[in-house]
């Protein structure tokens, strides 16, 4: 703007009256902040002009806030400071870093060894695309391997509009809104990262048992079992790439022509195989649906499109109002009659809850150490991508609403659905599961996937019958000796009527 526009500040010295200075700019003026205490000591055209620069600073910041608006929502994003409450270090990697969101932590002593190895992941896959002649299989060709390590650099520069786009942390344009990362370095973080994850999902997709002959059991990390920490750290929201960057890598580094970009998805669920909540269904997986690689593990371990005529019937399901996300406990289940039992078969999913005929049926969830950083990490990704349907989040707060104290606990536990491996105090750790995993989660009442199984517990127990039966149930028939006595005094209470019976007929008929 120019001095021009605001002729209307071009106030005398002498004149005191201000009214033609706008009431924003008059406040700006009356700032104790920025006039001072001693007005009468300060230069009026001094005052002017600073007045003048923060408006004509306003006027800039309102004209560059052009709206960003990718054709895709990022997949990859920093995870809300409120859902990381609790459990911090639930979000950060351990072991080895990947992607541009944890740069500050790749030249720390745990990770160190890790980033070396990295590099050694690029000079394996390259050298096995061209083995280089009569050269050794380990000895680097400046003729034939040089070419196509700058072959793949270029293809990642190519990337990087596409990967700006992927992680919420990265502007489209780099020096911009605070984002430092310069294009080149983002290609060499993505070709390292990229070959690094590649590397690990070609050695469990060509091999079943994931490649124990290979060397990598025989490098210097540091620590004894570093890969199972580094299959943690791959699971972490904040520590993606994304997946297309590997598919491209693959094009460029495939070893055998064949193979197709489906090993990736079999290597990635191969590789996360020893995980629990397991992969329960077999449907196929297409590997240009995945984002990365906790995406891959979500698509997994979620519901199956076969099984997506539960989500239909539960947006018909009509709760009664305020009840949406409410279930009883499990102990005020059982008094109502309510069976909880672990489903055992034809679950396609952990999640696949179904409640029949007075059952309550969970397929069994075993919790270990790891589980509550991978619960959280899938939560997050529902919480900060829409295109999830959000069945994980809604698990969480049904399970809540299940576990409420220790004898809930113990009810799931006899009953087979939960399975606590988890250390320290097993029973606290396993009863604050789900509570801790529940705070600051968001979510729509009106797609709730067990809306049904809801509804149909609501109906159930409101009946009183069930509540009944189980009463008698619990009062008499908990255990042999109970039973038995309830019987003997059943058949005494019987034989005492008959008795009584008889007695009074043959009073008023008597015998001829």
């Amino acid at each position: 703007s120019s001095s021009s526009d605001y002729e209307l500040f071009d106030v005398d010295e002498d004149d005191d009256d201000l009214m033609l200075i706008p009431e924003h700019a008059q406040c700006i003026m009356d700032d104790p902040m920025l006039v001072g205490k001693k007005d009468n000591h300060i230069d009026r055209q001094q005052k002017q002009k600073q007045i003048l620069e923060k408006l004509r600073t306003m006027e800039e910041k309102v004209r560059m806030a052009i709206p960003e608006r990718p054709a895709k929502p990022p997949t990859i994003c920093v995870v809300p400071v409120d859902l990381t409450e609790g459990n911090r270090g639930a979000y950060s990697p351990k072991v080895v870093c990947i992607g541009p969101i944890f740069d500050s932590k790749r030249k720390t002593d745990s990770m160190l060894r890790l980033e070396h190895y990295k590099w050694r992941c690029v000079r394996k896959l390259i050298i096995e695309r061209h083995p280089g002649g009569t050269l050794e299989s380990d000895d680097w060709s400046l003729e034939v391997h040089t070419p196509l390590l700058r072959k793949c650099t270029s293809m990642m520069m190519r990337l990087v509009p596409q990967v700006r786009a992927s992680y919420s942390s990265l502007s489209f344009y780099e020096d911009t809104n605070g984002d430092n990362t310069s294009n080149e370095e983002l290609a060499i973080k993505m070709l390292l990262d990229g070959c690094f994850v590649l590397h690990r999902l070609l050695k469990y997709g060509r091999e079943a048992n994931g490649g124990m002959d290979d060397d990598d059991w025989n490098q210097r990390l540091g620590r004894c079992w570093v890969w199972a920490t580094v299959k943690s750290d791959l699971l972490l929201l904040n520590n993606q790439v994304p997946f297309f960057v590997v598919r491209k890598l693959l094009k460029l580094l495939r070893s055998n022509i064949d193979e197709s970009d489906d090993i990736l998805v079999n290597g990635g669920l191969q590789f996360f195989s020893s995980l629990h909540p397991p992969r329960l269904h077999s449907a196929p997986i297409a590997c240009h649906d995945v984002h990365h690689l906790l995406h891959l593990f979500y698509l997994s371990i979620d519901l199956p499109l076969s099984c997506s005529h539960q989500d239909s019937a539960c947006k018909n399901a009509a709760l009664p109002t305020g009840q949406t996300w409410w279930v009883p406990c499990a102990k005020e289940l059982e008094e109502a009659g309510v069976r909880l039992c672990a489903r055992k078969h034809g679950a396609a999913s952990f999640l696949d809850v179904r409640f029949h005929q007075g059952n309550l049926e969970i397929p069994p969830l075993q919790l270990f150490d790891y589980s509550e950083p991978l619960f959280r990490n899938l939560i997050a990704f529902e919480q900060t991508y829409p295109a999830t349907p959000g069945r994980i989040t809604e698990y969480a707060i049904f399970m809540d609403c299940l576990v409420k104290t220790s004898e809930d606990l113990r009810l799931l536990h006899r009953s087979g659905v939960l399975v606590n491996y988890m250390n320290g105090e097993r029973g606290d750790a396993a009863m604050q599961f789900f509570n801790r995993l529940c705070a600051g989660v968001h979510t729509s009442a009106g797609r709730n996937y067990l809306a049904g199984v809801l509804e149909e517990v609501s109906r159930y127990q409101r009946g009183k019958w069930p509540r009944w039966r189980a009463a008698l149930v619990s009062n008499y028939f908990t255990n042999p000796w109970v039973t038995a006595s309830v019987f003997a005094a059943a058949i005494l209470l019987a034989m005492t009527v008959l008795q009584t019976f008889y007695t009074v007929v043959g009073y008023y008929k008597p015998s001829k």
